[in-house]
């Protein structure tokens, strides 16, 4: 590997650690900077009061445990330190590890998110190249027609027809919820899987439609490339032209996109995850924010800047694998 490329790498896992560093630093002054004493949320109003004129050394032990003593300078120090060590810190509402919070409900997260990304990768690849490989054709006309439909509507909606069509009038899938309860075993997968059915194929569908366009012109972009031209002028089949020439092209930016999605959706599941009551990282910090649980909301905008953080440099590895001109810096001097 030469000093350029590795020079070229350093640089951007360099700038993925400062916008870690940076998202950080930006959770710690904003907790400390909204009106309000952090400890008025943690104790409640009226306790706050009374504490705060008949037991202040209550509300000072409670401040030096949850690292709100001292001055803003060696708050600061003492919650890098904390982060260094993977202390996200402790919930004001149950006093438990805001680490072990996240990492449960992250998991529950994925569970909707793999699948989902998976679907809608493999569907989008398959329906995009249809219908880019014939564009103008009644198929390509009817597949972009489907998927700006479906691309127009909200996430939310989406989920709420689904619920009204799929529960309610059909009776197909449960309302919400990760499980029925007191299963074990095969029983409990067929549940679980049973009640993941709908919310996955919402999020499927709702990146469908970002995918298939994307595919779309991918392909048509790759069927006007020297190298198919090229192809053609040798007398090479379409069907070998296709998945030979035109799909390992086209599917390249893709990559990217189905990576990003992995990430953002952990962020931008909030909405699906309290309308399905799945109890993941959504539904999570949608309760901290009512609660004004600040540890929580701290430590999850950090986790979810990490996983976008991650899914880009995932992207920027598996692209420069699959793409000699990525890797080698060609697309770079354009």
């Amino acid at each position: 590997m030469s000093w350029n490329r590795v020079g070229r790498y350093g640089g951007r896992v360099l700038m993925y650690l400062l916008t870690v560093w940076f998202v950080a630093s930006f959770n710690f002054f904003l907790i400390r900077f909204m009106p309000g004493d952090p400890l008025e949320h943690l104790v409640g109003e009226e306790d706050y009061l009374y504490l705060s004129t008949a037991h202040p050394e209550v509300l000072e032990e409670l401040e030096r445990a949850y690292g709100l003593d001292g001055s803003l300078f060696l708050q600061y120090k003492t919650y890098l330190l904390r982060l260094l060590r993977g202390d996200l810190g402790r919930s004001y509402k149950n006093n438990v590890p805001v680490l072990t919070l996240i990492l449960q409900r992250l998991a529950r997260t994925f569970r909707l998110i793999l699948p989902a990304v998976v679907l809608a990768g493999a569907l989008g690849i398959l329906l995009g190249a249809a219908a880019g490989w014939r564009p103008g054709s009644r198929l390509d006309r009817w597949i972009s027609r489907l998927s700006l439909v479906v691309y127009s509507i909200p996430g939310y909606c989406l989920g709420m027809l689904g619920l009204m069509v799929f529960c309610f009038w059909l009776g197909w899938v449960p309302a919400g919820g990760i499980s029925s309860g007191g299963l074990t075993g095969a029983a409990y997968v067929r549940d679980a899987l049973w009640h993941m059915t709908l919310p996955v194929g919402v999020l499927a569908l709702s990146k469908l439609s970002y995918n298939i366009p994307m595919m779309r012109s991918g392909v048509v972009e790759a069927k006007r490339a020297d190298y198919t031209l090229s192809a053609r002028a040798k007398g090479v089949g379409s069907a070998q032209i296709l998945f030979r020439h035109v799909l390992p092209n086209a599917a390249v930016p893709m990559i990217a996109v189905f990576t990003m999605q992995l990430g953002f959706i952990v962020s931008g599941s909030m909405m699906l995850e309290r309308l399905f009551n799945w109890d993941g990282m959504g539904l999570l910090v949608y309760k901290a924010i009512g609660g004004n649980d600040y540890p929580i909301l701290q430590g999850s905008l950090l986790v979810l800047t990490v996983c976008v953080v991650l899914s880009n440099l995932l992207s920027d590895v598996l692209c420069a694998l699959l793409d000699p001109r990525i890797r080698d810096g060609a697309w770079n001097e354009i």
